[in-house]
């Protein structure tokens, strides 16, 4: 589980205690030792953990051998500083040359713990980017890019990727497990509404939220423990590496239903308190989902920090594309809109159509309502048999669903090409 570390001396315990709550809000995990004369190498370690470091820059911070030993470790491992001034402390040489150069925070500020929080949030996010695969148009490959995409990124490009099956319909997890494997899921809240109410897996005695249809649990909960949730898709005899799935269901299609705004607006808050919690977990979370502008949208829209869109090359899929850039900016406010990326999938392997052609060359940006030509990966997915969604073989490990390491001959290898070369590109997109 990655963290922010906080540097701190013996005397800045209030500062620290209030700074760590406020991240704990914030759904933000934090590491820091109880003194500042802990052990030597549990704070090595959990630097080398870190994505960032919080350094509490006081006059008994300037003094402090351990502070120095911490900045002097995060700078050798080239992680993040983000000072935070508490006091009117004099600077010495160490801190004027390491330290302040990055320090433009303190708690004298209006809203200084918000906003050292606020950047935190987005190295935070940096470090795990959330992107959600979605068209508001059904049949364009939205669960073919989910596994197969994300598969050969795990695969050619290392990290630790959660797969999240937010379609009520649950294709993606069908892809990987058999119906009553899925369903066995669901009935024991191992499954995706474990993430919007409180469950079965925070508490034994409470009724599972897919019984209750009619109302929805506004009560907070804990995340749980990464493996007491996910579905490990690599199994002990696979190529190696995480890729987990958090399994879907048909029964948060009740929140399509409900008319609580209220409880509704505390449900989608759970869910992307949860999301920031297990971005500790991961490199990169992707969502799976359904082709309608739902609440199930609005929480993935809220959530992503980049929506994928997979589009036939067609007038169709246009429309869908188009439809879904209006919600981006009709439902989520200005500084939370996830950018926008579209893929062409199901194109002609030896030359490209009419379409796509004038697609890239701008021809289609006004139907499309923006600049569809700057938003189109460089990369496209052929059209292939390879890439139908078939369930799986009774017996086979999920990560034999992937073509990234099942199979051999008939075209596998320019396929395999093509999703790593997508992966790559997607990849440069999610970390500039």
């Amino acid at each position: 589980m990655s963290h922010v570390y906080i540097s701190h001396s013996s005397d800045d315990l209030d500062a620290l205690l209030e700074i760590h709550e406020s991240l704990r809000m914030a759904a933000i995990p934090d590491w820091y030792a109880p003194n500042d004369k802990d052990d030597r190498a549990a704070a090595d370690q959990a630097i080398d953990d870190a994505f960032a470091m919080i350094v509490l820059v006081s006059a008994s911070s300037v003094r402090s051998k351990t502070v120095r030993a911490d900045v002097t470790r995060a700078k050798a491992r080239n992680l993040r500083l983000i000072p935070f001034q508490i006091d009117k402390a004099r600077l010495n040489g160490f801190f004027k040359h390491e330290v302040q150069p990055h320090l433009r925070l303190s708690s004298t500020m209006p809203d200084g713990t918000r906003q050292l929080v606020a950047e935190v949030q987005a190295a935070y996010k940096r470090k795990c980017p959330v992107l959600a695969v979605m068209n508001l148009k059904g049949g364009v490959g939205k669960t073919t890019i989910s596994s197969q995409v994300f598969g050969a990124w795990q695969s050619a490009l290392g990290g630790r990727v959660l797969l999240v099956d937010l379609d009520p319909q649950y294709n993606l997890t069908q892809a990987f497990f058999d119906m009553e494997y899925a369903d066995a899921s669901a009935a024991a809240d191992r499954s995706v509404i474990s993430l919007f109410e409180r469950s079965r897996l925070h508490a034994r005695d409470v009724v599972s939220p897919g019984e209750r249809w009619l109302s929805l649990s506004t009560e907070p909960f804990a995340a749980v423990p990464r493996a007491e949730l996910v579905h490990d898709l690599m199994g002990e005899d696979s190529p190696g590496g995480r890729l987990d799935l958090i399994s879907g269901q048909f029964e948060i299609s009740k929140y399509a239903f409900a008319s609580d705004a209220a409880a509704l607006d505390k449900v989608k808050s759970q869910f992307l308190r949860m999301i920031d919690h297990y971005r500790s977990d991961y490199d990169l979370i992707v969502f799976d989902t359904n082709p309608n502008a739902t609440f199930l949208t609005r929480c993935a829209l809220e959530a992503a920090d980049r929506v994928l869109a997979p589009m036939h090359p067609d007038i169709y899929s246009l429309r869908g594309v188009r439809l879904l850039n209006h919600v981006i900016e009709e439902q989520v406010e200005a500084g939370k809109r996830p950018a926008l990326s579209v893929l062409f999938n199901a194109v002609g392997r030896s030359e490209q159509s009419t379409f796509e052609a004038d697609a890239r060359n701008g021809a289609y940006d006004a139907k499309a309502g923006f600049a569809l030509s700057k938003a189109l990966l460089k990369s496209a997915l052929p059209r292939s048999g390879h890439l139908v969604v078939k369930a799986p073989k009774e017996g086979e490990p999920p990560w034999k669903q992937l073509l990234i390491h099942s199979g051999r001959g008939g075209g596998l290898k320019a396929i395999r090409e093509s999703l790593k070369t997508i992966g790559m590109e997607l990849k440069a997109l999610v970390e500039a």
